[in-house]
C-alpha cells in the first residue's frame, strides 16, 4: 500500500482534495483543480432546486472519478504520513505535497527529522554503515562513525541539514553525513 502511494505520488498522479463545509462557503480560488471545479461552480446557482441538483450530479460524479481511481482524496494525516515515509528522497515539486528537497521550510507540515529505532545494521567498507529503518527505508552513512557498533534496536536521529544534506546520530552519539537509499 505504502509502495503504491511513493509510485502515484512521484509520478504526480495524485489530486489532492480537501474542501471542508467552511471552505466550500467561502470564495474559491480560480486555479481549483479540475476535478472540483464544477462541484465549486454549483453554489453560483440561484434556484434551490438547481442548485442541489447541481450538487447531487457534481459529487456522483466525484464519487464515480474516485471509485474509478482517475483522482484520489486525501487528508492532511495522509499527507503527513506519506512526506513521514518518503523523508530523505529527492521528489518533483507538487503543490499539495511539497515534494523535494527544496520545499519550502515555512510549511508547518515539512518533516524535518525523524526518530526512528534501527531494525537492521550493516557495516560497510571504510567503517561506513547502512541502517534500515522498521518502515523499510535504508539510510547509509557517508563518512564513518566515531563511536562503537550499532545494532538492532538502537535509536537513530535523521535530520534535514543545509543544501539538501541529512545528518544522523545514533544513541545521541555525534552526528554524522547520511543520505537515503531507497
Amino acid at each position: 500500500m505504502v509502495e503504491r502511494r511513493k509510485m502515484a505520488l512521484a509520478a504526480g498522479l495524485l489530486i489532492a482534495i480537501g474542501a471542508s463545509t467552511a471552505a466550500m462557503a467561502a470564495d474559491e480560488p480560480e486555479d481549483r483543480a479540475g476535478a472540483i471545479r464544477p462541484l465549486l461552480d454549483c453554489r453560483r446557482i440561484a434556484g434551490a432546486t438547481e442548485r442541489l441538483a447541481c450538487f447531487d450530479r457534481e459529487s456522483a460524479s466525484l464519487d464515480e472519478a474516485a471509485s474509478t481511481n482517475r483522482i484520489a482524496v486525501v487528508d492532511r494525516e495522509t499527507v503527513r504520513e506519506t512526506r513521514r515515509s518518503l523523508f530523505g528522497l529527492s521528489l518533483p515539486r507538487l503543490p499539495f505535497f511539497g515534494g523535494g528537497d527544496d520545499e519550502d521550510e515555512s510549511d508547518a507540515d515539512a518533516v524535518r527529522e525523524i526518530s526512528a529505532t534501527i531494525a537492521s545494521a550493516r557495516a560497510l567498507p571504510y567503517g561506513k554503515w547502512q541502517f534500515t529503518l522498521p518502515d523499510g527505508a535504508r539510510w547509509e552513512t557517508l563518512e564513518p562513525l566515531p563511536y562503537g557498533r550499532p545494532r538492532e534496536g538502537m535509536s537513530i536521529v535523521i535530520r534535514k541539514g543545509a543544501l539538501s544534506s541529512y545528518r544522523g546520530s545514533v544513541e545521541n552519539w555525534v552526528p554524522v553525513k547520511m543520505r537515503r537509499v531507497n
